[in-house]
């Protein structure tokens, strides 16, 4: 716990030194502390269900053995099975899927990774035999506190989405073939060229076959418009078409009732008909009859094949009955030389149609400029609230209400004057006010002199489409986890604040924010943590500027501010502006118990003197915030032409770094490690070195925390442990069998999934016992996450490694988890050994500290030993071992053997 009056700079060192020195001065007297008990958890939080919105259903699986541990509140409604049935039965919720749906889910949850996200949609069946569509969000989490994997599926019911697509995809599909059926009805010759050309163009639209079969005068069924690949198919159709059959039974029906009769699942019928076997090989599962007859007579049927099964709707089939009833009527108008009552069906049948259609219908004059509406449809006054006699003999202006100013009605104008086909989407309200879209489509009508004399209008309401483009857009342009701004908006804005600002001659700042420490707290706490802080963050960066500011999130634990007008001709307010936002960062926050202070690292470019474009502004503010960050953090920087001279090299630098792993310019220098009782070398420690080509050599001050920051400390780790180990096997090969090597590990490699495995894989390959190897963790990166670093350590200390805590003293331990932990040494930090001769304060600690070790039967180590009289202090304090320039400073590995293990030197 930290003091009432710490900073929030209290975790670095330099700020928390005297602090951290008066706590030692009283655990002199006092060993033990009490414990509390940590938060554990991270896959739920109280308010998980709160944050799902209606008609969604959060689930937890416990992915190793596909068993459900959460269910949300919503599961019953959408499922019809209480959430607690789907905790209890484990397999209750793939019995759930339909049963053509659940091996895509299997597949994916055999290959999904830590950290995935997939989208998945899913048909489920509920108890009472009624289907649902939901759609996933799904994620894979790892619980490393017990090794288990998680996945966190988030749903939402698409059941009316996704059935209006359906019924709207196969009504376009049916108004697609009416319309290219009227060319064909236009232009056949005869009877035979009619249905062939009707049949080859059903097909076209989107059906898997079409075709037609008249019925001749002793009862036989003759088809017509079949497709030669489809022969054999008709071959198996001859017996029950034939004089004397009944046809199939499907057609059979339609011939008797004179309606449309539906096969939609050929799948499901059982019988062992040669015509259903050759249905099924060519692909069809669904199948419509509709018969074509007049008013007394029985001509023939139209059928029609779909792949899907359940395929018609009522919707699809009304209009293909039309279709099949056009197509009657024009078999009787080829039958009837006179044409005049074939004529007048049809045109019955068009206004039936029209009628009966879903989609609003307008015949309005051509006459301009009122173009009046002479007649609406019933799907008119349903979709717009207005009743016939309320529309005609209006404009259709009506509809537009005030909302005038739309871009669409540029084109539909122009279709008027032009009498030509006009499409638009426009804005229309309905009688009661509320907004609807419409698509809408206009024709012209012409006469027998081809002069236009009406214009067809058909509306479609497409207001649920539109709702969900808008919750696309929204997806596209805003970051899922904040709800900010993403870069591509950020873009946009950022190129309207800079247009608005030349106009009107302000200035314009362009802050990038990126917080310093956070990948530590992802990495150990882990991402669903490191999420939660994230939007804290952005809540807090929000409230920290004006609204015509813009705050969006770049990614990661980058932001950028975009501030119009900001500090205007007064210079003095402008570092008050940072600091309101530095402020608003740094304030406590807790995380499942913990409290943590973050800071944060900001660069900024002013518009127009750091650049007149936003990748130039963008560039700049980047630039300067790493200014920040390489001077320690936590501090802000405005951008000069000098920093980008120091871009240039850290980038330059960090390439470097990349190739150097690749062409061997790594080394390990090794500082000896003296037993200060006897005065001989018991072990070594490992530090890296970059030998530059051009830089000379270069210490780890200077590139590892760029390694860490780019991810390069992974490997760079790897190759440090396996070379330690390799250089401590040589010297064991040699005779110093009880000479131990220590190695250090960063934040990072410590919470890798695989890392005891690595640590296995190393010794084995290298031949070191695992006495001999010792891993060092800094005393911050071990108390990060304790329970969860607690597995890590014993996993660790199971292999017969030794674990030291480095830099002891410089943290904030408790007591109470020191003694939990697996470790075998105390590391001192060289901050309180640097004046234990001259200090009694510093004294008292480093006796502190090696009192702690010692009661917790752990050695003790301090490092940064540089005189004989620290040397001494330190021998007569029982200190057991020490390192540092005093003894030798790191050096390569055969200056190690030349000077000390060949020659056994002791002190």
């Amino acid at each position: 716990m930290h003091p009432p009056s710490m900073t929030p700079a209290a975790f670095r060192f330099s700020s928390s030194l005297q602090w951290t020195k008066s706590i030692w001065m009283r655990l002199a007297s006092l060993l033990q502390s009490t414990s509390r008990e940590p938060a554990y958890g991270y896959l739920l939080d109280a308010d998980g269900d709160a944050l799902l919105q209606d008609g969604r259903v959060l689930w937890i699986m416990q992915l190793q053995q596909r068993r459900i541990l959460h269910a949300s509140i919503g599961v019953e409604e959408i499922y019809g099975h209480t959430k607690e049935r789907f905790v209890a039965d484990h397999s209750l919720w793939l019995e759930c899927i339909a049963p053509g749906d659940r091996q895509q889910l299997q597949t994916l949850l055999t290959t999904i990774g830590v950290g995935q996200s997939h989208t998945l949609s899913l048909r489920i069946n509920r108890p009472d035999g009624s289907p649902r569509w939901i759609e996933y969000q799904i994620k894979c989490l790892a619980d490393y506190a017990t090794g288990d994997m998680h996945v966190r599926f988030v749903g939402t019911d698409i059941t009316t989405r996704h059935h209006l697509e359906i019924a709207l995809a196969r009504s376009n599909r049916a108004l697609r073939a009416i319309t290219a059926c009227e060319d064909v009805i236009g232009h056949a010759a005869n009877e035979s060229t009619l249905l062939q050309g009707i049949c080859d163009v059903v097909t076209a639209t989107g059906y898997q076959l079409a075709w037609a079969g008249l019925i001749e005068s002793d009862g036989a069924i003759t088809p017509i418009g079949l497709t030669a690949k489809h022969q054999d198919y008709l071959d198996a159709m001859k017996v029950p078409l034939g004089a004397g059959g009944n046809g199939t039974i499907a057609i059979a029906t339609a011939l008797r009732t004179r309606r449309p009769a539906v096969a939609n699942y050929f799948a499901s019928d059982m019988s062992p008909t040669p015509w259903r076997l050759a249905a099924m090989r060519y692909g069809f599962h669904s199948k419509l009859v509709l018969p074509m007859a007049d008013q007394d007579t029985m001509l023939g049927v139209f059928n029609v094949y779909a792949s899907e099964p359940d395929a018609f709707d009522a919707q699809e089939v009304a209009l293909l009955v039309s279709l099949a009833q056009r197509v009657a009527m024009e078999l009787r108008a080829h039958r009837d030389r006179a044409g005049r009552q074939a004529a007048e069906a049809a045109l019955r049948l068009r206004e039936r149609a029209i009628e009966c259609s879903a989609n609003a219908i307008i015949i309005s004059s051509a006459r301009a400029p009122d173009f009046v509406i002479e007649y609406v449809n019933p799907a008119f006054e349903r979709i717009t609230g207005y009743s016939a006699a309320e529309a005609i003999g209006k404009n259709s202006n009506f509809l537009l209400g005030t909302d005038h100013d739309q871009p669409g009605l540029l084109e539909i104008r122009a279709a008027l004057s032009e009498r030509r086909e006009g499409k638009a989407v426009l804005r229309n309200y309905r009688k009661d006010g509320s907004l609807f879209w419409n698509d809408l489509h206009i024709a012209p009508v012409t006469g027998d002199d081809t002069r236009t004399t009406h214009f067809v209008a058909a509306m479609s309401d497409i207001t649920p489409m539109k709702q969900y483009e808008t919750t696309l857009h929204r997806m596209a342009n805003h970051d899922a986890l904040t709800g900010l701004p993403n870069r591509s908006l950020l873009e946009d804005r950022l190129e309207n604040a800079i247009n608005y600002s030349a106009r009107n001659e302000h200035s314009l700042w362009v802050v990038l924010v990126d917080l310093d420490r956070f990948k530590l707290i992802n990495d150990t706490m882990g991402h669903q943590a490191g999420d939660h802080l994230l939007k804290i963050i952005s809540d807090r960066l929000q409230s920290s500027v004006r609204e015509s500011d813009t705050v969006a999130r770049l990614g990661g634990d980058e932001f950028v501010l975009v501030l119009p007008e900001c500090a205007d001709g007064n210079a003095s307010s402008a570092a008050d502006v940072i600091q309101r936002i530095m402020d608003a960062v740094i304030q406590p926050l807790t995380i499942r118990g913990n409290e943590y202070v973050l800071g944060c690292s900001m660069g900024v470019a002013v518009y127009p003197n750091d650049g007149t474009d936003p990748a130039t502004l963008m560039a700049h503010a980047d630039v300067a915030m790493y200014r920040a960050k390489d001077n320690g953090g936590n501090s802000f920087q405005f951008y000069t032409p000098v920093m980008h001279d120091a871009a240039l090299k850290r980038l330059q630098l960090e390439y470097q770094l990349r190739r150097a792993i690749e062409l061997d310019e790594l080394t390990l220098h090794y500082q000896p490690q003296v037993d200060l009782r006897h005065g001989t070398i018991v072990g070594m420690e490992a530090l890296i070195r970059w030998n530059h080509p051009q830089m000379g050599l270069i210490t780890p001050g200077s590139f590892i925390g760029m390694a860490e920051e780019t991810g390069l400390i992974l490997p760079i780790g790897i190759w440090v442990l396996r070379t330690a180990c390799l250089q401590a096997k040589k010297w064991q090969d040699m005779g110093h069998d009880n000479l131990r090597i220590a190695v250090n590990l960063s934040a990072r490699q410590f919470v890798q999934t695989d890392l005891t495995e690595t640590i296995a894989d190393i010794l084995q390959q290298t031949g070191l016992p695992p006495h001999c190897l010792e891993i060092e963790l800094t005393e911050s990166s071990v108390m990060a996450d304790i329970e969860r670093h607690l597995l890590i350590l014993h996993a660790i200390k199971a292999l017969g490694v030794h674990l030291s805590v480095d830099d002891f003293g410089t943290g904030h331990s408790s007591l109470a988890y020191l003694k939990r932990f697996p470790i075998d040494t105390l590391k001192i930090d060289r901050s309180f050994v640097r004046d234990i001769a001259l200090h009694q304060d510093d004294a008292s600690i480093v006796a502190t500290i090696i009192a702690l070790g010692h009661n917790l039967h752990l050695q003790v180590i301090a490092e940064g030993v540089e005189t004989e009289n620290q040397m001494a202090v330190l021998r007569a304090q029982g200190c057991d071992q020490m390192q540092g320039y005093y003894f030798s400073k790191p050096l390569p590995a055969e200056q190690i053997e030349a000077l000390f293990l060949d020659q056994q030197i002791t002190v």
